[in-house]
């Protein structure tokens, strides 16, 4: 599955208000906040743990491209959301189709 953007993003810990446990398999749905909208996202793990409090750089295919893409640009920041925000990023690259 190719990717529309890459993201830099820290999941938060637990103590920040975060998720209980790493993040892994081979996808991660969410929603991806931009500018207070969300986007339903899938972030293309390819069976990596992304363990709460590190850095990585992950991959995101979003279910409507076409709605998401606009808002995107290098540097913006965003959230992941699951009930509430659990991470934190920023757009790092832009995927062209």
């Amino acid at each position: 599955m190719k990717p529309d953007a890459i993201i830099n993003v820290r999941f938060l810990t637990t103590a920040e208000g975060g998720r209980n446990t790493a993040v892994q398999g081979q996808f991660y749905a969410c929603p991806l906040v931009v500018d207070n909208e969300g986007f339903d996202c899938r972030l293309l793990l390819e069976g990596r743990r992304l363990e709460l409090g590190a850095d990585y750089e992950v991959p995101v295919k979003f279910l409507y491209r076409e709605l998401a893409h606009p808002k995107l640009t290098i540097g913006k920041d965003v959230l992941l959301w699951e009930g509430r925000i659990v991470a934190k990023g920023q757009v790092i690259k832009i995927v062209e189709k």
